[in-house]
């Protein structure tokens, strides 16, 4: 299988889920902070909108208030009502006339004079004789409305437009202080600038359309030429019950509408923004905070692509060094450079880096002791073919001439020979316990009553599989170097039982002992390789290690002239090999 076929790094793995989801997060934060902000910038400008509208509002009021108080000073005048009084209730000749007329354009110039935006100011009495002020020449008074009008009004002011120039006219009745009837009215016109400035100066951020529209929905001033005079195209009922935005047909384009609250006079204030003049801010804003998301998108992924080479690089080293595992028998260890779980697992490969390396020198050293053991084991058999044969010889000579001794000791070591013989590596528990009785009848016949030995054996314990010749050896040990030294009679107890799933050995012995240094010492010579001391007993340690592992090592115990106990443990009932 190819090993490169489908292969992705963790590194790219890493980019695209980060890649993906910075790009998701930054696109979600854009939306959602574009509709935010669309919808807020949009309520924050209509709100600023909405305050230069009613800021305006409250100038054109002041000026309106400014006009209101001259015809209340003008209604109010002692002058204008005495001699009003006089050309209603008497028939004057022209000379009194004209000192009548005298008084009162001298008492209206005093208002006609001093507002420079009054472009004539006119008293007619109720019988029509016209006073007049006029700073400007126009070919005769302009009249707004007509006298019927002015007294149905009953005392309040009419406002309106009139001539060619759409100028301003204020109609209002003068009312006699002491009947309160009607004595005649005033007639003033204004220049339309004096509205109209305002609304050009109007200070907002937006280019757009002011109208003044009066209750009858005409165009009284705008800050556009040519609109004055016209009906406005939309009812401002409507317009204050909507936020949405609709067709100018004056702009011909899509607009928004801000009514203002009515004034004294009855006029509102209407003024217009197109949705392509209100969204321009607005948009430029979007795109500038679009920059600084792609900005911080970048430099986020950037950020990223450093991070993950600083975390993909601890694994590729890993990797490169577990591709050489073993190779021309290297075991290479990985630098650890972090502490998170990529330094863990660099951790346990150096861990298992090592534990491959020592099980391969323990595999190997035990290799060269199983050829070792292989080898003091061949030792022990000092060409057995050969004695079995000339032992049975004796027995035979032995037996012909009556003694029975001789041939019984001679047919025991026989059979101690012929098992050393035996090529199997395990045999059962009764094989190996009648080679250690025929080694038992030797020692006895050699040392007689001195060396005495008992059994303790568990029966289900016979047909359990042991090593080949696992216990004599360690009989032997006991005999030799535990009761042969000793002056006294000796004893050997040998003790085989079954404990859960091990079978258990114990050789006890109440000979010389030894102390500490010497059991140290009977291990040392067990484990070395080089020692021809101790070859049976190393032989059984050996071959108990190489077989079962350290969990059935040789177990010595001893005390000095105490006697000495050798244990052993294997697993019961292991296959034949």
């Amino acid at each position: 299988m190819d090993e490169k076929r489908g292969f992705i790094s963790i590194r790219k793995k890493m980019m695209v889920v980060f890649v993906v989801l910075i790009t998701v997060t930054g696109i979600g934060i854009a939306s959602l902070f574009a509709i935010v902000f669309r919808y807020g910038y949009s309520s924050l400008s209509q709100i600023y909108l909405n305050d230069i509208n009613e800021q305006t509002t409250n100038n054109l009021e002041n000026n309106i208030q400014k006009i209101e108080d001259i015809n209340v000073q003008i209604l109010s005048s002692q002058v204008i009502q005495s001699q009003l009084k006089i050309v209603n209730e008497k028939c004057l000749d022209s000379y009194d006339l004209a000192q009548c007329r005298q008084k009162i354009e001298r008492e209206l110039s005093n208002w006609a004079l001093y507002a420079s935006y009054v472009v004539s100011v006119s008293v007619i009495s109720r019988e029509g004789i016209e006073f007049a002020v006029k700073k400007i020449e126009t070919g005769g008074t302009q009249f707004g409305f007509t006298e019927d009008e002015i007294y149905e009004a009953n005392g309040s002011s009419l406002w309106g437009i009139t001539g060619e120039k759409n100028r301003i006219c204020v109609a209002k009745a003068i009312l006699d202080f002491d009947t309160m009837k009607p004595a005649g009215y005033i007639n003033i016109v204004y220049e339309n600038s004096y509205l109209s400035d305002i609304l050009a100066n109007n200070s907002s951020k937006y280019s757009g359309a002011s109208y003044v529209v009066n209750t009858h929905g005409r165009i009284m001033v705008a800050n556009k030429e040519g609109y004055v005079g016209e009906n406005f195209p939309v009812k401002l009922s409507d317009l204050r019950a909507s936020n949405t935005s609709r067709y100018d047909m004056f702009s011909s384009t899509q607009a928004f509408y801000f009514v203002g609250n009515e004034m004294p006079n009855g006029w509102s204030l209407v003024q217009t923004v197109s949705v392509k003049e209100f969204n321009k801010e607005m948009n430029h804003l979007i795109v500038l905070a679009a920059g600084i998301v792609l900005l911080v998108l970048g430099i986020s992924l950037g950020f990223v692509w450093y991070v993950t080479s600083r975390i993909a690089y601890p694994a590729k080293e890993l990797m490169e060094s577990m591709k050489t595992l073993a190779k021309d028998n290297e075991y290479p260890r990985v630098k650890i450079v972090s502490n998170d779980e990529i330094g863990m697992i660099g951790l346990e490969y150096n861990k298992m880096a090592e534990n491959i390396e020592t099980l391969i020198e323990k595999v190997y050293k035990m290799e060269l002791t199983q050829k070792q053991a292989e080898l003091e084991f061949l030792q022990m058999q000092i060409n057995p073919h050969f004695l079995y044969n000339a032992l049975d010889t004796i027995s035979w000579m032995a037996l012909a001439k009556g003694n029975m001794d001789v041939s019984e000791m001679t047919i025991a070591l026989a059979e101690l020979l012929r098992a050393t013989i035996k090529k199997e590596s395990f045999i059962t528990l009764r094989e190996e316990m009648n080679t250690v009785k025929d080694y038992l009848l030797i020692q006895q016949e050699r040392f007689g009553d001195k060396i005495s030995a008992e059994y303790f054996v568990e029966e289900d314990a016979y047909s359990c599989m042991v090593p080949n010749f696992i216990l004599q050896p360690v009989i032997e040990n006991a005999i030799i170097h535990g009761l042969e030294p000793k002056i006294e009679k000796g004893k050997v107890s040998i003790n085989i039982s079954i404990q859960d799933e091990f079978l258990t050995f114990l050789v006890e012995d109440n000979g010389v002992g030894m102390d500490e240094k010497e059991i140290l010492d009977l291990y040392k010579k067990c484990r070395e390789n080089n020692t021809k001391q101790s070859i049976g007993l190393k032989n059984v340690y050996r071959r108990l290690l190489l077989c079962y592992g350290e969990a059935s090592m040789l177990k010595i115990e001893s005390k000095k002239e105490q006697g000495t106990r050798i244990s052993f443990l294997i697993p019961r009932n292991i296959s034949k090999k």
